[in-house]
């Protein structure tokens, strides 16, 4: 029996979601619950303006290799909004630990902040189309 390409992209996306499935339901159920178990935190570790600047340097440098790799600030940005609407957006919703408003909410603050991000990231970026030229007389069409 011959799998076409789109036979076998559908085959390999299924196997993919068992593997996830299995490798998740395995790792909760024997790796990560008992640690949970027994591992509460004692309180935040730094002060949260602290916190704040590390998360952001640690999102902007998974946003910058994600952009190198695409080739493309927005796309990145938009890949990385939507990693963090599947992660932590529907999996609260879907336990019970965030409202259906709150997500809402908290997906349009990643969609404005990470467009946002990949827009000037773009067009700030040396070899992007539209980041500035460094000498005015580029962009002036030849007569």
């Amino acid at each position: 029996m011959a799998f076409d390409e789109s036979t076998s992209k559908a085959v390999a996306s299924v196997v993919a979601l068992l593997t996830l499935a299995v490798c998740y339901f395995l790792g909760v159920v024997f790796f990560y619950e008992p640690i949970a178990a027994s591992d509460a935190a004692a309180g935040p570790l730094v002060p949260q303006p602290v916190a704040f600047a590390v998360s952001i340097v640690l999102y902007i440098g998974l946003f910058v290799w994600v952009a190198d790799q695409m080739g493309n600030g927005l796309k990145a940005a938009l890949t990385v909004a939507l990693s963090q609407f599947l992660l932590v957006n529907v999996d609260n919703v879907l336990a019970g630990k965030r409202g259906i408003a709150t997500a809402g909410a908290s997906t349009l603050l990643l969609l404005v902040s990470w467009t946002a991000v990949g827009l000037v990231y773009d067009r700030l970026r040396p070899g992007s189309p539209t980041s500035p030229s460094p000498d005015p007389d580029a962009r002036r069409t030849p007569r």
